[in-house]
């Protein structure tokens, strides 16, 4: 959808910009996006909370990519293959701690 709305738009995108109803709206619209955005990532964190077998650790993992992604500029594709990684290690340990306790 996304790709078809910016290929929908961006024939008339030089002259819808300078339209100055469209200036006025610009902040509500910016404002709007950033709502859809925050929504989106209360969603995800629900959604992680209350599917995962290991909530508190999954969403760990999850701030650690984001903080490596936008605090460090790191690469996207790596956090992803790191998150992975770091939640196999995760359910392997449990795996071991819970044969443990079962004796």
């Amino acid at each position: 959808p996304g790709i078809l709305l910016i290929f929908g738009v961006l024939p008339f995108w030089g002259s819808f910009r300078k339209l100055p109803i469209y200036r006025m709206a610009l902040p509500g619209l910016n404002a709007a996006a950033v709502g859809l955005v925050v929504a989106a990532a209360f969603q995800l964190y629900d959604t992680a909370r209350r599917a995962s077998p290991f909530p508190d650790t999954s969403v760990a993992i999850g701030m650690i990519g984001f903080t490596y992604v936008e605090i460090y500029k790191g690469q996207a594709p790596f956090a992803v293959v790191a998150g992975g990684v770091l939640g196999i290690i995760a359910w392997a340990t449990r795996l071991k701690w819970t044969a443990e306790q079962r004796g």
